[in-house]
C-alpha cells in the first residue's frame, strides 16, 4: 500500500471539500474590474485546485497557473474542462522560473505564510515577490494577499490540540487533521509547530503521517520593503477583503491584507 500517495490523495480531495470559500475571490474579481480595462493575462502561483485561477478564467481573463502538488492539479484539470482560457502545469515556485510578461502575478490564498520549501522561509517569501516582478510586464502588477495580523505572539502562541478538518474522499479513505498548536518567536518572527493526519484507507487500515513545519510571519514593513527592493510600487492596499485600506501600522481589527502593486 502506498500510504505516501494515500494521505496526499486524501488531504487534497478532503481540502476541496472545507476550503470553498468565495470571499477572497470575490473580492479579487471586484479589484480587478475597477483597476483593469481588459481581459489580463494572470499567473496564479500555488493555483491547488482551481479555487482561484478557474473563476477568473470564467470572467474571461487569459490564466495560467502552477502548482508542486499533482493531487491537487488533478482537481484542477478536471475543473478547467470546457474553458480554453486557462493552462495549470506542475511546478515548483520557490525553483523553477514562472515565465514572463504577465500582466498580474496573483499570490494569493496566504501563499506568503504557507510556501513550502527547503530554503529559509524568509528567504523563500522574498523569492516570491522578486520572481513576481521578473514575470511581470513593465506596468504589470502584483496582486498580494496575506495574513496580516496586530499580534502575532497572541495569535500564534498557542499550545492545544484541535483539528481544522475531518472527512472522506472519494477513495473512501476517511481521516482527519490534529494540530498541537504552534510556538511564536517575535524575535525571529519564526513560528513553529506539530501536526498529524490519522487515517483509515479503504481496507481498514489505519496509519498516520507527520509533519514538523515552521514558518516566518512578516511584519507589514517587511512587505512593504520587500516590494519597494523588487521594484514595485503600491498603489492600493485593502483591510479584510474591503475597500478600507490598511491602517498603517495595522490595529487589532486587521487580520487580511491585500496589496496592489505595479512594477515600474
Amino acid at each position: 500500500m502506498n500510504k505516501n500517495f494515500i494521505a496526499k490523495h486524501w488531504y487534497a480531495d478532503v481540502y476541496e471539500q472545507f476550503e470553498n470559500q468565495t470571499r477572497d475571490v470575490d473580492f479579487f474579481l471586484k479589484v480587478l474590474a475597477e483597476n483593469t480595462a481588459s481581459p489580463q493575462n494572470l499567473l496564479e502561483i500555488a493555483c491547488g485546485g482551481g479555487r482561484i485561477c478557474i473563476p477568473l478564467a470564467q470572467a474571461g481573463h487569459t490564466v495560467t497557473g502552477i502548482d508542486a502538488d499533482e493531487h491537487m492539479l488533478l482537481r484542477c484539470y478536471r475543473r478547467m474542462r470546457g474553458l480554453p482560457n486557462i493552462r495549470c502545469f506542475s511546478a515548483d515556485a520557490a525553483t523553477d522560473d514562472w515565465g514572463s510578461n504577465y500582466d498580474i502575478v496573483v499570490l494569493a490564498g496566504n501563499i506568503l505564510i504557507n510556501i513550502e520549501s527547503d530554503m529559509d522561509y524568509k528567504q523563500a517569501q522574498i523569492a516570491f515577490i522578486q520572481k513576481a516582478a521578473s514575470a511581470l510586464r513593465p506596468g504589470g502588477h502584483l496582486y498580494l494577499d496575506f495574513q496580516l495580523l496586530f499580534d502575532d505572539t497572541k495569535f500564534f502562541n498557542t499550545l492545544k490540540e484541535s483539528s481544522y478538518f475531518e472527512g472522506t474522499d472519494d477513495m473512501a479513505t476517511h481521516g482527519r487533521t490534529v494540530s498541537y498548536g504552534s510556538v511564536y518567536d517575535p524575535v525571529t518572527q519564526l513560528c513553529a509547530g506539530v501536526r498529524h493526519w490519522e487515517l483509515t484507507a479503504n481496507n481498514g487500515e489505519e496509519f498516520t503521517v507527520s509533519k514538523v513545519w515552521h514558518k516566518h510571519i512578516p511584519k507589514q514593513e517587511q512587505v512593504y520593503e520587500w516590494l519597494a527592493d523588487a521594484g514595485f510600487t503600491i498603489e492600493k492596499t485593502f483591510k479584510n477583503f474591503s475597500d478600507e485600506p490598511l491602517p498603517e501600522p495595522v490595529d487589532d481589527s486587521t487580520f487580511r491584507a491585500t496589496i496592489w502593486a505595479r512594477k515600474k
